[in-house]
């Protein structure tokens, strides 16, 4: 894709997202809606989605193509702290945010934008790879995720690994692995279902930033270098990291470094009020990476050629 194709997709996950910020302000959704539609795309449209990604027409992922993915995801997750636990030195952040900030470098969105993106960009069917993806970030997220939200004094609670969209992940890994095929009625509604993620992810995402107090998201300066890191350098960083262990053009590869590059996940709004976390500068970390990301996705994959 050309860069003028994929700033045009950007630019029509943005007009959803604009949409979602119109509503929200002009009070159409009404309270807590931007939450019940949150958990009608956790646990009903993004399930569907995932339980799909392997039947999808034209998908087509081995075995040995599975356990790469989730090793190299790995492999990038362990890089992300690296760079997080550098960049909080560099930022010189005050203790208690130090852990906002190393999970805002290691927790991408990838997946209320990047499951959309990635099926824009590469197709429907290489979903899957960010499938695989999601199953490390869900793994980490709602364990030493929590951990840096919290300041270190959060608690580990194993019951939160057990959530629709790791579980839907599993099954769908169980279900390709098994070769079982679901019947075509059922195949069907969940394709039907799916397909309502992306609109409401973006009106989800637009709704999150409309109510986010916008004076202040100007205040803290650290930010600003914040953003250059988790949209450009951890990205490029990535790509010069897998280069020399994957062919030119490797799907698994390029897809990782797209999602390297996904704004801060909104997740960290939910933790933070969960776990006494800074919202404030989360609400800046999802602000500036979600807006920017605009520019610097296009960028990125037209990098990747």
């Amino acid at each position: 894709m050309s860069f003028l194709m994929i700033f045009q997709q950007m630019l029509m996950l943005l007009l959803m997202m604009l949409i979602g910020y119109i509503m929200e302000k002009k009070y159409l959704l009404g309270e807590n809606s931007a939450a019940v539609m949150s958990k009608i795309v956790l646990n009903v449209t993004l399930p569907a989605q995932i339980i799909t990604s392997f039947s999808i027409e034209g998908a087509d992922i081995s075995a040995a193509a599975v356990g790469k993915t989730l090793g190299f995801s790995a492999l990038a997750y362990a890089f992300y702290f690296v760079v997080a636990w550098l960049m909080v030195r560099l930022l010189r952040a005050p203790k208690e945010q130090r852990g906002t900030y190393e999970y805002m470098v290691i927790f991408g969105n990838v997946g209320f934008m990047g499951f959309p993106l990635i099926t824009t960009v590469f197709g429907a069917d290489k979903l899957v790879y960010a499938v695989l993806f999601n199953i490390v970030f869900n793994l980490l997220v709602f364990s030493v995720g929590i951990q840096m939200i919290a300041g270190g004094s959060g608690s580990f609670d194993w019951r939160r690994l057990i959530n629709l969209p790791l579980g839907s992940s599993v099954l769908a890994l169980l279900l390709f692995f098994a070769h079982i095929e679901l019947p075509g009625f059922v195949n069907t509604a969940l394709f039907t279902l799916g397909d309502a993620t992306t609109p409401l992810a973006m009106l989800i995402l637009g709704a999150t930033i409309a109510a986010m107090p916008i004076r202040e998201l100007f205040e803290e300066r650290r930010v600003y270098l914040f953003v250059a890191v988790k949209l450009l350098a951890v990205p490029v960083l990535v790509l010069l990291l897998i280069k020399p262990l994957l062919p030119a053009g490797d799907i698994i590869g390029s897809i990782l470094v797209v999602l390297s590059g996904m704004p801060v996940a909104t997740n960290a709004t939910m933790l933070s009020v969960e776990y006494g976390g800074d919202i404030k500068l989360v609400s800046q970390g999802i602000f500036f990476t979600t807006v920017l990301s605009v520019l610097t996705i296009p960028l990125l994959i037209a990098v990747l050629g």
